[in-house]
C-alpha cells in the first residue's frame, strides 16, 4: 500500500468501504490523515479496520474534504 500524504493532517469523511474504499482509509491513515469512514452496509462496516462515523448525523463543519469510494454508484442512494 502506498500511503497518501495529500491529506495529511485533514480530517477526510469517506464513504464507501467495500474492497476500495477500505484500502483508500488505510492509505489516507498511513499518510497522515484523520478518516471519519462509513458505509450502510453493516457487512462492511464489521469488516473495516478503521474509524467509523455515521456520517449521516456527522458535523460536517468539522471535516475538510469528502470521498467517496469508487465502489459507490453515484446513482446512491435511490
Amino acid at each position: 500500500m502506498t500511503p497518501v500524504s495529500n491529506f495529511a493532517g485533514k480530517r477526510v469523511a469517506l464513504f464507501g468501504l467495500g474492497g476500495s474504499g477500505a484500502s483508500t482509509a488505510r492509505a489516507l491513515i498511513a499518510g497522515g490523515a484523520e478518516v471519519a469512514a462509513w458505509d450502510d452496509s453493516e457487512t462492511s462496516r464489521a469488516k473495516a479496520d478503521v474509524p467509523l462515523v455515521d456520517l449521516s448525523n456527522a458535523d460536517w463543519s468539522r471535516f475538510d474534504a469528502l470521498l467517496l469510494s469508487p465502489g459507490v454508484p453515484l446513482t446512491h442512494p435511490k
